[in-house]
């Protein structure tokens, strides 16, 4: 086997996000459905592994001999060996931590999970590759580019939070929160310079698949923001950052894609520039009188 990304120093899923570039399209998306959930989504059969990425099984194996394995039973090996090795990391202690935590004040618990969900988001940015994130952050940056934003009945929430603040900071964003009625037009005026951002977690919903699908046929860009199971849109989308809806609650969480999407807003304020400063400015003059001091 090639020495090249499989070393002691170096994980698996830090090997992957370096050799992203390199691959082709298919074994991205076999690149992004396994740090979708990592280690997990590595340690099925290939075909299984394939049908999840939407991809061939040639394609798995392609991807596995790209990472410099010879087969994709020595990949799964040197996973579960890896598991084995990084089994007392900081998310799994957190995780223990959420299973094994007592009754206590409310000032400790809260810290606790607060630090639980520290680790989640933490997972989450670490598995995302630095050149999908790049891309993100010049799309929404680019001012030529018309952006949209969309989601799901419970992930609206989020993209709210990120179509508010790219307003303030940057012309032409659009928030679609009507997909169904009012908003069903600006889907028809979606081209080439058009990029959509979709939030879209389980359970999936026919709506945002079919409108995420049509900007695709009009040319649009479409960035998907989903869970370790992935949306059908990831067959449409151009671009994936996979993030978990871990909850304390039986029900899917926001709080990792809410401080993910601060993140991403802080780094595209970065790219932007002064004159992200100055269209903050002309929104404070414009909305001047309307709040109390």
């Amino acid at each position: 086997m090639e020495q090249t990304v499989n070393s002691s120093d170096v994980s698996i899923s830090d090997a992957i996000k370096e050799t992203f570039p390199k691959l082709s399209h298919a074994e991205k998306r076999v690149a992004r459905s396994m740090l979708s959930d990592y280690p997990a989504s590595c340690l099925g059969s290939v075909a299984s592994i394939a049908e999840r990425a939407g991809v061939s099984a040639p394609s798995v194996i392609r991807f596995t001999k790209s990472l410099g394995y010879e087969s994709f039973v020595e990949f799964r090996d040197a996973v579960l060996t890896e598991m084995s090795e990084r089994s007392k990391g900081p998310l799994d202690r957190a995780r223990r931590m959420e299973e094994t935590s007592s009754a206590g004040d409310r000032a400790s618990k809260a810290s606790e999970r607060i630090n639980i969900l520290a680790a989640h988001a933490s997972s989450d940015l670490d598995a995302i590759p630095q050149t999908e994130w790049d891309q993100v952050v010049a799309l929404l940056a680019d001012k030529k580019r018309t952006i949209y934003v969309a989601g799901g009945r419970f992930s609206t929430a989020v993209a709210r939070i990120l179509a508010l603040n790219l307003q303030l900071l940057r012309p032409n964003v659009m928030l679609l929160d009507d997909l169904d009625q009012k908003d069903k037009g600006c889907l028809l005026d979606m081209n080439r310079r058009s990029v959509f951002i979709v939030f879209d977690f389980a359970r999936y919903q026919k709506n945002i698949i079919r409108a995420a699908h049509v900007a695709k046929q009009k040319g649009a860009t479409i960035v998907l923001i989903s869970d370790g199971e992935l949306s059908p849109i990831k067959t449409d989308a151009s671009i994936v950052l996979p993030i978990s809806t871990d909850s304390f609650l039986p029900l899917s969480g926001m709080a990792t894609a809410t401080a993910i999407t601060e993140i991403l807003l802080s780094d595209v304020y970065t790219q932007i520039g002064s004159s992200a400063n100055e269209h903050l400015t002309e929104w404070e003059l414009l909305t001047g009188g309307e709040t109390v001091e």
